[in-house]
């Protein structure tokens, strides 16, 4: 007790009659409380584990899903590349076999020529190509692909377009793109389509063999 008969408490400050330290405000204390109430129920939801399972299965879901259309887009990026090695192809073998009838007829050999090339295991010539009409020819051919509404040709690829075409006479050598669009568009990308190349080259030699009057005997 002080002198003026107030009670105090264990560090010496003095105390009301209730037993709460002179000069804290009872609106504090309240939001003390609060707060530590407030805290209690946060720490309670973050150990409470219900709907966890719920949004782990939603994200394997949509994880599932983009994984489907991934495959799916390379799976049709296969199939039209096949489509466009396979039309690159003919249109290269319909390009070497445009003859060059002037060329071939110069100098050609007679009876004896294929089997003294045979004796003595000499290559055989070429046969000439007219690279003209080679060309006109690939053009016509990549149009048909194009144009074709077939199960040779990939609907998810556009139009095929010559890029290059290279003729020297006796070989054809020919290189092509195309556009391939995706079924679906990559998730969490603006990718829907893709550009694939090929390439293709021929050529025309004389089969061996013994021929008699332009009839191959053996």
């Amino acid at each position: 007790m002080d002198v003026v008969g107030k009670p105090m408490d264990v560090v010496g400050k003095p105390m009301d009659v209730v037993g709460k330290p002179i000069g804290v405000d009872n609106k504090l204390l309240g939001a003390i409380a609060h707060v530590g109430k407030e805290i209690e129920t946060i720490k309670n939801k973050c150990h409470d584990e219900s709907g966890s399972l719920s949004v782990v299965i939603i994200g394997l879901f949509l994880i599932t899903v983009a994984s489907l259309m991934v495959m799916s887009d390379i799976a049709s990026v296969f199939v039209a590349k096949r489509s466009l090695v396979q039309a690159t192809e003919a249109a290269a073998q319909r390009a070497v076999h445009t003859l060059d009838e002037s060329a071939y007829y110069i100098g050609k050999g007679n009876m004896f020529t294929a089997p003294l090339a045979a004796i003595n295991n000499s290559a055989h010539r070429s046969i000439p190509i007219d690279c003209n009409r080679a060309t006109l020819n690939v053009l016509l051919e990549l149009h048909n692909w194009s144009s074709d509404n077939g199960s040779m040709k990939r609907n998810e690829m556009k139009g095929i377009v010559l890029r290059d075409v290279q003729c020297d006479g006796s070989s054809v050598k020919i290189s092509t793109y195309a556009e391939v669009v995706f079924p679906f568009r990559v998730p969490f990308t603006h990718m829907d389509s893709a550009f694939l190349t090929a390439h293709a080259g021929t050529t025309n030699e004389v089969q061996e063999g013994f021929y008699l009057f332009g009839i191959r005997l053996h």
